[in-house]
C-alpha cells in the first residue's frame, strides 16, 4: 500500500513508575471530600485506549489490474459490437471483389416446331441447343467472354445438321471504366475501410481499457477509504468505552460523554457512506468489465497498489510537442480517419471518370463448323471438324448521357464525403494536440500533489502527537484532540484521492499518446507497467 499509515502514532502511556487502575486509590476519595481528576492520568488513559493501530496492508487475495483488463477484453460487449462491424467491413470488401470473379453460364434447350408448308400440310422440326460461356472482368477494365454454342436441327425435309460455334468477345473501355484506378476503386476503397475498421477496433479496445483501469482505481480508492473510516470508527468506539468507564469511576464529568458519543456517530455515518461508495464502485467495475450481475456480486476487491511517479521524473512541458508528434503517429482513431479519407479520395477520383462518355471497343473472333448426323459424336464434332476459317468482328459502342445527372450527383456526394473525412481528421488532430499536453501536465501536477499529501499526513501525525502531549499537560481539551485526529483522517483520505488522481492521469496519458495497449495485435499482452507508467516522448514505455 503506497499511502502513509498511522504507524507513526505512538500510544501515550501512563506516567513512568506509576500504575493506575480504575479501582486504585487514585480514583477514590474520602467520603465528603471533593473529587479531583489527576490532570495527566485521566486523559492519558483515554488517549492510550484510543491510540490507533497500524493500518493493515491490503490482502494479497484479490483482483489484479492486468487480470481485470483481460476480463474486460473477454467479456465487454462493446468490443464484440466493434468486432461485428469489422466483420461487416470485410464482408463488404469480399462483395466488391465479386465484380472480378469469373461467371460461368450454360444453357440447354430443345424446341419442337410445326413448320406450315401450306394451308393443309406442315412438318415437324426439332432444334436442340447447348451453350457454355465464361465472363471475366479484369481490374484494368478489360473483359472477355469466351462462349461455345452447339445447335442440332432435325427436319424431315433435310439431313440432321449439327452446327458448332466458338466465339471470344473482348471488350475494352476507352473512356469511362478504363484503368485500375477507376474499375478497382470500390475494392480499393473497401480495403481502406477494412483497415479503418481494424483501427476502430483497436481504438475502442483502448477506450474500454481506459475506462476499466480508471474504474479499477476508483474501486481501489473506495476500499482504502473504507479501511481508513473503519479504523477511525474503531478508535472512536474505544474512546467512548474508556470515557464511560472513567465517568462510572467518577473521574471525569458526564458532560464529556456527549462530544465523544457525537464523535462516534459521525464516524459511523462516514463508515456507512464509505461502504456504500465501495459497493457502487465495485458494481461499476463489474459493469464496465461486462460481467453479468451474478459474477459482479462475487467480484474480488482490487489488490494492486497505486502507482507512484516522482514529480521530478515527469517530463517537462517543453517536451509536450514530442509527445504530441508521437501521438499523431500512434493514435488509432487518427489513423482510421486517414484511412477513411483515402477511401473517399479513391472513390472521388473514380467518380470524375463517371462524367466521361462510355466508348467501348469490342473485338469478336469466332469460327463455326458443320457436321451431319444424329449420334452424340456428331453433336460435338463441329467444334473441330469442317471449320472453314476464322470470322472476326470489330465494333465501337458509344453511350453518352446528355445531362449525366446521376454521375454528377454521385460526384458531389463523394466530394462531400471526402471533405467531411478531411475535416474530422483535422479536428481530431487539433484535439490530440490539446489533450496530450493537458494529460502530461495532469500527471506532473498530480505527482506533486501526491508528494504534498504524503507530507501533510506526516505533519498531521506530528500535530496529533503534540496535541496529545498538550492534553496530558492540561493545556488542551479532548475536543481539540478529536479535531486533530479528524484532520489526520481527512489528510489520509486526501492522500488516497491524490493517489487515485495520479493513477487515472497516468492511464489517461497512455491513452492520449496511443501507448495504452501493446504494439502487437493481441491486447492481452498488456503489462502492469504499461498501464501505470509515463511513456517516453517517442511513444515507448519508460524503463
Amino acid at each position: 500500500m503506497a499511502f502513509t499509515t498511522l504507524s507513526g502514532w505512538r500510544g501515550i502511556l501512563l506516567p513512568p513508575r506509576r500504575s493506575v487502575a480504575l479501582n486504585s486509590p487514585a480514583f477514590s476519595r474520602p467520603p465528603g471530600s471533593r473529587r479531583i481528576r489527576p490532570p495527566g492520568v485521566t486523559l492519558a488513559l483515554i488517549l492510550a485506549a484510543s491510540a490507533p493501530a497500524v493500518v493493515a496492508q491490503a490482502p494479497e487475495q484479490g483482483l489484479g489490474l492486468v487480470e481485470t483488463v483481460q476480463l474486460a477484453l473477454e467479456h465487454d460487449p462493446n468490443l464484440s459490437l466493434e468486432a461485428a462491424r469489422l466483420r461487416s467491413s470485410r464482408g463488404f470488401l469480399l462483395a466488391t471483389r465479386g465484380a472480378f470473379d469469373p461467371i460461368f453460364n450454360t444453357s440447354v434447350a430443345e424446341t419442337e416446331t410445326d413448320v406450315p408448308l401450306s394451308e393443309t400440310t406442315s412438318r415437324e422440326q426439332s432444334v436442340l441447343s447447348n451453350s457454355f460461356g465464361v465472363t471475366k472482368r479484369f481490374r484494368s477494365g478489360l473483359s472477355i467472354e469466351p462462349e461455345l454454342e452447339l445447335l442440332r436441327t432435325e427436319d424431315p425435309a433435310a439431313s440432321p445438321a449439327n452446327l458448332g460455334t466458338f466465339s471470344f468477345t473482348v471488350r475494352q473501355p476507352l473512356l469511362r471504366g478504363r484503368g485500375r484506378s477507376v474499375v478497382a476503386a470500390p475494392e480499393r476503397s473497401a480495403e481502406r475501410q477494412v483497415a479503418a475498421s481494424e483501427l476502430d477496433l483497436r481504438q475502442t479496445t483502448s477506450e474500454r481499457v481506459l475506462v476499466v483501469v480508471e474504474q479499477y482505481w476508483v474501486a481501489r480508492a473506495a476500499l482504502l477509504d473504507l479501511e481508513i473510516l473503519r479504523e477511525t470508527e474503531d478508535r472512536a468506539r474505544e474512546l467512548l468505552d474508556t470515557t464511560r468507564r472513567l465517568i462510572e469511576a467518577d473521574v471525569i464529568p458526564a458532560a464529556d460523554l456527549v462530544q465523544v458519543e457525537a464523535n462516534l456517530v459521525s464516524k459511523e455515518t462516514a463508515r456507512i457512506g464509505g461502504e456504500r461508495d465501495l459497493f457502487e464502485a465495485r458494481q461499476a467495475l463489474g459493469r464496465e468489465i461486462g460481467l453479468e450481475r451474478g459474477p459482479i456480486a462475487s467480484l474480488p476487491y482490487p489488490r494492486d497498489p497505486f502507482p507512484t511517479v516522482p514529480a521530478a521524473a515527469v517530463p517537462s512541458p517543453s517536451e509536450g510537442e514530442r509527445f504530441v508528434a508521437a501521438a499523431l503517429e500512434r493514435r488509432s482513431d487518427l489513423r482510421a480517419a486517414g484511412e477513411r479519407q483515402e477511401a473517399a479520395e479513391i472513390l472521388r477520383r473514380a467518380g470524375e471518370n463517371g462524367l466521361k462518355p462510355q466508348i467501348d471497343l469490342i473485338f469478336i473472333p469466332s469460327y463455326s463448323g458443320l457436321v451431319e448426323g444424329t449420334d452424340a459424336g456428331s453433336f460435338f464434332s463441329p467444334l473441330y471438324r469442317n471449320v472453314p476459317g476464322v470470322n472476326s468482328s470489330v465494333l465501337l459502342s458509344v453511350s453518352w448521357p446528355t445531362l449525366n445527372s446521376q454521375a454528377r450527383g454521385e460526384l458531389v456526394q463523394l466530394e462531400s464525403a471526402r471533405e467531411q473525412n478531411a475535416l474530422f481528421a483535422e479536428l481530431l488532430t487539433r484535439q490530440i494536440g490539446a489533450d496530450v499536453p493537458s494529460s502530461l501536465d495532469a500527471v506532473a501536477r498530480n505527482a506533486q500533489q501526491l508528494e504534498r499529501a504524503v507530507e501533510a499526513v506526516r505533519l498531521f501525525e506530528r500535530a496529533v502527537d503534540n496535541e496529545e502531549k498538550k492534553l496530558r499537560a492540561g493545556t488542551s481539551t479532548l475536543l481539540d484532540v478529536i479535531t486533530q485526529r479528524d484532520r489526520l483522517t481527512s489528510a489520509r483520505q486526501a492522500q488516497v484521492s491524490a493517489h487515485l488522481a495520479l493513477a487515472v492521469s497516468l492511464a489517461r496519458l497512455r491513452f492520449e499518446t496511443g501507448t495504452l495497449l501493446p504494439d502487437g495485435e493481441d491486447a492481452r499482452e498488456v503489462s502492469f507497467e504499461q498501464l501505470t507508467t509515463v511513456p517516453l516522448a517517442d511513444g515507448r514505455m519508460a524503463p
